[in-house]
């Protein structure tokens, strides 16, 4: 550290006597101004502590430093953003911080943001288009230092317009059409690994409530379900029960579709597990049990899937890891660090309680086929 002051020469703490506590009087803000007041020196010495500490004598350094701690003075952050030309904070843009899956993907992020000094400003689209992009222009008007986004549609492009205009973006799912860094699971995969369950334990009339396939986890696991089955040969018939957003409330809406199916499913795939917590609420309020009549397989693994009665079977992955390797990608963008994306996270299978073997896949018809009984 230098030590020369920038200050002209300001005396050593050793030689002044102890600062007095402080506190802006009349409600006024505390500002650098009161700072070097009381440190006795010029306010570009306290602007020096406070962003080139380098330039600054260590005696110095220490004095403006204890006047900022008497005083109890936080810098602001956002003019120094607006000097520095760079922003501190990372938006991070979800489809819905209310799902268990997101609120763990935000604490990833927010995990490597805070080692990294930067705040997190989290928001949700809803699933909407339009919400989506009032959310990220009001991120960029907060001069956010890169973004983090599950998109409504990877092919926005609103997207590629934040991008032009300098702010780095990093995808929360992986698909062919991403453009530029995107961390995420390989959901054609999870797909996969739950047709491949259900095949296993028998079943052969599947349903499968999915989102919207602009969302592109919702067509990747889509695509990887409805390839089991296509390979296969075995005669197995899938429905696919489109709702329009992924929630509990849409997954026991979906409920009487799936009663209307000829044959009815034996057993339905969601395209989350919240999704999955509504199914199983509508089959209970009919009557229906699972998974003596229907068995169910969510998707996320959140932390209420083995809770639930029954436990949930459904494809684990880490939201988690994810949120922090997509800050740590997005902060190596701005921090012109390598900004390369790392590979998808494989998912898995959790076998629990909620998926019943059949012995014979075209068991029990006339139970199948029954009329659901009055809620209880």
């Amino acid at each position: 550290m230098s030590t020369s002051g920038s200050d002209g020469g300001a005396p050593h703490a050793a030689e002044r006597p102890p600062l007095e506590p402080q506190r802006g009087g009349n409600g006024r803000r505390l500002n650098s101004h009161m700072v070097a007041a009381l440190a006795g020196v010029s306010q570009g010495t306290v602007s020096n502590v406070l962003n080139r500490p380098e330039k600054v004598a260590s005696a110095t350094y220490d004095r403006v430093m204890e006047a900022i701690e008497s005083l109890g003075f936080v810098p602001n952050q956002s003019a120094r953003d607006l000097r520095n030309g760079r922003g501190s904070a990372i938006g991070i843009v979800v489809l819905d911080v209310a799902n268990p899956f997101w609120g763990e993907l935000v604490r990833g992020a927010e995990e490597v943001a805070t080692r990294h000094g930067r705040a997190v400003i989290v928001c949700s689209s809803d699933g909407s288009p339009e919400k989506e992009w009032q959310v990220l222009k009001l991120l960029e008007s907060y001069q956010v230092d890169c973004v983090l986004i599950a998109p409504v549609d990877v092919a926005s492009p609103h997207l590629a317009a934040l991008r032009r205009r300098g702010t780095d973006v990093v995808l929360l799912e992986r698909s062919a059409e991403n453009d530029g860094p995107a961390i995420g699971v390989d959901d054609v995969l999870g797909g996969r690994l739950a047709a491949e369950h259900l095949l296993e334990m028998g079943h052969r009339r599947l349903a499968f409530v999915n989102g919207p396939h602009t969302i592109a986890s919702c067509r990747d696991r889509a695509q990887g379900f409805l390839e089991v089955f296509a390979r296969a040969g075995c005669g197995a018939a899938v429905t696919e029960v489109g709702v329009p957003t992924l929630t509990a409330r849409e997954g026991a809406h979906a409920t009487d579709a799936l009663l209307r199916l000829e044959p009815r499913p034996t057993a339905v795939f969601c395209a989350n597990d919240v999704i999955a917590l509504g199914v199983l609420r509508g089959l209970a309020s009919r009557g229906i049990p699972v998974p003596e009549q229907v068995s169910i397989v969510g998707y996320d693994d959140a932390d209420f899937a083995a809770l639930l009665s029954p436990a949930l079977t459904t494809i684990r992955i880490d939201p988690m890891e994810i949120g922090r390797r997509a800050a740590t990608v997005a902060l190596g963008m701005s921090e012109d660090a390598d900004g390369s994306a790392a590979d998808a996270l494989d998912p898995f299978l959790v076998r629990r309680e909620s998926v019943r073997r059949l012995v014979d896949p075209l068991e029990s018809e006339a139970a199948l086929s029954a009329e659901p009984s009055e809620g209880r």
